[in-house]
């Protein structure tokens, strides 16, 4: 997208923009950090505040993420997935720095990830991964979650891959549009 196309889209004109940002390099930098820091603030941050419980932390940070997509989905008639991947991975060999900050933020995500890893091991015995070696593959859900939805324009896409990742961390927890069960 280009920065007049930038501007059409925000209703402002494009030294409104070039006000704040030297370049689309440093638009979306500021656009990943942004998002970046939003996500841990709005979904990390208070899941763990509110809850200890591995299971608990997992089916309310897939719930938040659902209903961002479901709203996002009503109200633009689309859905854009995980704007810092899609950020990443659109800009991220000519804009070495957008890739980082990506980089940085997942690697972020990953240690809340990695607290859950640890919690459900030491709460499963049946379980046989290595914390890391959970976290990393719980971080592959959420990515999946995003891709998964936003190609078939389907928020429920993301309560798919939360159930995956509860049965990965041995919970009996499913996540439904109505709302979480355990079976």
């Amino acid at each position: 997208m280009a920065i007049d196309d930038v501007a059409v889209k925000s209703g402002v004109n494009k030294a409104t923009i070039y006000r704040y940002y030297l370049d689309k390099a440093e638009l979306a930098l500021a656009a990943v950090v942004y998002n970046g820091e939003s996500v841990i603030a709005e979904i990390f941050e208070p899941t763990f505040a509110k809850h200890s419980d591995p299971d608990d932390r997992l089916a309310a940070i897939y719930g938040c993420l659902y209903e961002a997509h479901r709203r996002f989905a009503e109200e633009e008639g689309d859905m854009f997935g995980c704007p810092i991947a899609s950020l990443a991975l659109e800009l991220g060999q000519d804009i070495p720095e957008v890739r980082e900050e990506a980089h940085r933020i997942f690697s972020h995500i990953e240690s809340y990830l990695l607290t859950i890893a640890e919690d459900a091991l030491k709460l499963r015995s049946d379980l046989h991964w290595q914390p890391p070696e959970l976290a990393r593959m719980l971080v592959q859900q959420l990515h999946g979650a995003f891709t998964s939805a936003r190609l078939a324009r389907e928020a429920e896409r993301v309560l798919d891959a939360g159930n995956a990742s509860l049965t990965l961390i041995g919970s009996a927890m499913r996540l439904h549009p109505e709302g979480t069960t355990v079976l």
